[in-house]
């Protein structure tokens, strides 16, 4: 059994998807870790899906998977829960196909998530220049995001947005996460947060988005679920809703 299930959806990625999984192995093998790597296609209208079938045999290291879902919801959240149900490791890393996250802080997130630590993110905000490569508008609306979580639950969260994290699987699959959208990440921490679990921050820095995929994050489309589950989060902190 892998120590390790590393979450790999993918919508129309084939551009970056040969690259994203070449820089995995890397980190993989050269930090020797225990993984399976579960690609998740959401119904690609490229060769994601043949691709991700094409590349199994080069990196027999990271023991890929692949499911493919058709006619099911098409949200990045739904597509996250979907490969944390066929997960076997005892840790899930989420990790962008368009090659943006740096993934050589995987081994550093096992050695926290060793210790008990329930949650290991990556965080932009934490180290001067990480956030270079963020544009304005998102590095302006995340600001707003920490300030929200601050006022509303009294926490202090130097990243509450970012996808590129580790967690305990059984201990976050227990907490339940119900958002479609990109908004479960914020979910996820949160309801950890609440719960009692143990999250920490790595600082790292994302490569720039024009190096992405196909920059599924719309801003306009996933602001309001932001604000939801923060709102969903300050009933459940004033006991007025039960959010898990």
């Amino acid at each position: 059994m892998p120590e390790l299930s590393i979450l790999v959806p993918c919508q129309n990625d084939s551009a970056t998807l040969e690259s994203t999984l070449t820089a995995l192995n890397d980190t993989v093998t050269h930090a020797s870790l225990n993984v399976e790597t579960v690609i998740i296609d959401n119904e690609s209208e490229d060769d994601t899906l043949q691709l991700a079938q094409s590349l199994v045999q080069f990196f027999p290291a990271l023991h890929i998977r692949i499911l493919a879902r058709k006619r099911l919801h098409q949200g990045f959240g739904s597509v996250v829960r979907y490969g944390m149900a066929y997960a076997t490791g005892r840790y899930c890393a989420l990790v962008s196909a368009d090659g943006m996250d740096p993934v050589e802080l995987l081994p550093d997130f096992i050695k926290q998530l060793r210790t008990g630590t329930q949650l290991v993110q990556c965080t932009r905000y934490i180290r001067e220049g990480d956030t270079r490569n963020i544009p304005k508008i998102y590095r302006i609306y995340q600001a707003i995001y920490r300030k929200a979580v601050a006022l509303l639950l009294g926490e202090t969260i130097s990243d509450t947005t970012y996808g590129f994290r580790a967690f305990d699987r059984i201990f976050v699959q227990a907490l339940g996460t119900s958002s479609n959208r990109f908004n479960v990440c914020p979910e996820m921490t949160l309801k950890v947060l609440l719960s009692g679990g143990k999250i920490e921050y790595l600082p790292g820095q994302p490569k720039p988005f024009q190096e992405g995929g196909s920059a599924k994050f719309q801003l306009p489309y996933e602001i309001w679920g932001y604000f939801f589950v923060v709102l969903r989060a300050a009933l459940h902190r004033w006991r007025l809703l039960r959010w898990f």
